[in-house]
């Protein structure tokens, strides 16, 4: 959409649509949104200008490339307050530039380095000498005599890589090296922007990834140093020379990494496929494997490390507890046990002792010739019945008692088990949102997929993706970018019905499972996602940040792969991001047999 009448239409639309009061900034904003502008273009025309006359300045220092950087940052964000801070500091840091050719810690460095070094046209003397008329003559001055100490470095340099036959004459007003070369490099802003470029790269792309390899790390550094020394056709050539040779040994490095990232995948792929050998009933066990093999089996990704790192963790730490309380629930069980075969042990032998008692009490009712004497006999055999009754209620007291705990035992350890293979289900889940992760969401996907094919119902999802989302991360810091994550999960959790699933797709993309939902139904859904992320602001900072997403919905076809199913969402997602944002847009599989045959 490029016909300004039309953005101005659509943007009083959007203002309708999202119910955002029809303020200039927002509608400022919404229009810059449906036209596409560049962040760049969208300054105030005076200060893009008063950016680009500062980027412009010749000689520009990384530092100060960084400072002008910051400030066109900073005018983006509309961070009003801290613009004239930086933009003070910009002229200040120009100012300096402009005053000094080089700033004096290089300049200093470089002046000692040429010092030391032996130079046939400037002996130790000669350089000693030409420096005292230099002191002498512009001392009063910092910013002239800047700019004689580094012409006078130069010449020292010229000379000694050139090979000059004789030293060039030191004036009282100006030195040799002063005199433009043919070998010297025009210091034009294309050439500086290109030198800078190469240091940047050097420092903060090379030097930085090099910590492991402290020989290669320095190297850069000293590379980055001489690069910013260049300013003959000779310095060029043999800093080229030494960066081809520190490319190839840096190519080396790269190679040797690779292999050794790629040795210790097939190592702890082994130890993976050998641990689901040895372990086969303990599915906790097997879910944390599952983990580390959908890692290994794609492009390896920090993010997606990280969140399954956190996720073991968990699961250690919460695994750690329940192990030491299942170990306790079975020692208990153990001591029971024991008890209770003490107990039989007990109840043996009371049992064997009145046994016998009643033979001797047998015998002496056959020896007995009068009442008296039974009746005596009659009384111990009573009294011993009485007492083995009680030892027998005794016994079967402690039996029961020692049962009943048996059983809560047995109930305590089947208690710990399920809730370890609950804990172990949570890698199913992202660690930040709580939705499904990849792993959750495929198995769930075929699960609902064999549902529907049972039942004969339709099977619709949709892809969403947050608009906007890197500008927030860049505005308000990736911690509240986080936090939107969380806010739009807990959005569609509370809207979905409980049969419906959402997960995390990637770093801003959800996808949600609508069974039994025909097309229709799903972009009704999806839309009253849309209205109610309108009405439940995100707050960050005691600030209202409304957020809005992208979604294509789609149906799944009988037989059709998974990547397909998501391709094809995908695609219609990218559609609704190209129409304006904040919209669904739908696209149907060719094939004229759907999932709800």
């Amino acid at each position: 959409m490029s016909n300004p009448t039309e953005i101005a239409r659509e943007t009083l639309k959007q203002l309708m649509t999202r119910r955002v009061p029809p303020t200039p900034d927002h509608y400022e904003a919404i229009y810059h949104e449906i036209a596409r502008t560049p962040d760049a273009e969208r300054l105030h025309p005076g200060l893009r200008q008063i950016i680009e006359t500062l980027a412009a300045q010749p000689n520009q220092t990384p530092e100060m490339q960084r400072q002008i950087e910051t400030l066109r940052q900073i005018a983006i964000e509309e961070n009003w307050p801290a613009l004239p801070k930086q933009l003070f500091s910009c002229i200040e840091n120009q100012g300096k530039q402009i005053a000094l050719a080089r700033s004096w810690s290089d300049l200093i460095r470089d002046l000692i380095r040429q010092w030391d070094l032996r130079n046939p046209a400037y002996p130790a003397s000669r350089k000693k000498d030409a420096l005292e008329k230099v002191l002498i003559n512009f001392g009063t001055d910092p910013a002239i005599l800047n700019e004689k100490v580094a012409g006078l470095v130069r010449a020292w340099a010229e000379t000694g890589s050139e090979g000059t036959a004789g030293p060039a004459p030191v004036t009282e007003s100006i030195p040799a090296a002063e005199a433009p070369s043919s070998a010297t490099i025009p210091g034009n802003a294309s050439w500086t922007s290109w030198r800078n470029a190469l240091v940047q790269a050097l420092e903060l792309g090379i030097e930085a990834r090099l910590a492991h390899n402290p020989e290669l790390q320095e190297e850069a550094a000293n590379l980055a140093n001489e690069t910013t020394r260049v300013e003959n056709e000779a310095h060029l050539q043999s800093l080229i020379a030494r960066l081809r040779k520190f490319w190839l040994r840096l190519e080396l490095q790269n190679d040797q990494e690779m292999r050794l990232c790629d040795g210790l995948l097939n190592l702890l792929r082994l130890m993976t496929d050998n641990m689901a050998e040895v372990v086969i009933e303990d599915e906790w066990v097997q879910g944390q494997i599952a983990v580390v093999k959908q890692i290994m089996a794609q492009p390896l990704d920090m993010r997606l490390i990280y969140d399954a790192e956190a996720g073991l963790k968990e699961v250690l730490f919460k695994q750690g507890q329940l192990k030491h309380n299942l170990l306790e629930a079975q020692t208990v069980l153990k001591d029971m046990i024991a008890t209770f075969i003490d107990r039989l042990g007990s109840l043996s032998n009371s049992t064997d002792q009145y046994h016998n008692k009643i033979t001797v009490y047998a015998d002496k009712i056959q020896k007995a010739n009068n009442l008296p004497s039974i009746s005596h006999v009659l009384e111990d055999l009573l009294q011993d019945t009485r007492s083995m009754q009680l030892d027998v209620q005794r016994s079967r007291d402690e039996l029961m008692e020692a049962r009943q705990r048996a059983d809560e035992s047995q109930q305590r350890i089947s208690e710990l088990e399920t809730e370890l293979q609950s804990v172990s289900e949570k890698v199913r889940e992202d660690q930040l949102t709580g939705a499904l992760n990849r792993r959750g969401f495929e198995e769930t996907f075929e699960v609902e997929v064999a549902r529907a094919r049972r039942s004969r119902q339709p099977f619709a999802i949709s892809l969403l993706d947050i608009d906007n989302f890197k500008k927030l991360n860049d505005l308000r810091g990736h911690a509240a970018g986080d936090q939107a994550l969380v806010h739009l999960v807990r959005v569609i959790k509370d809207m979905l019905r409980p049969t419906d699933v959402v997960a995390r797709y990637g770093g801003e993309e959800f996808v949600l499972l609508l069974p039994d939902t025909d097309i229709n139904k799903a972009v009704s859904v999806v839309q009253r996602l849309q209205r109610e992320l309108t009405k439940r602001f995100f707050m960050h900072n005691n600030e209202k940040v409304l957020i809005t997403f992208s979604a294509g919905a789609t149906l799944v076809i009988q037989g059709e792969a998974r990547d397909d199913v998501l391709a094809r969402a995908d695609q219609a997602m990218y559609q609704a991001k190209r129409l304006g944002k904040n919209r669904v847009e739908i696209l149907l599989a060719n094939s004229p047999n759907p999932l709800a045959l």
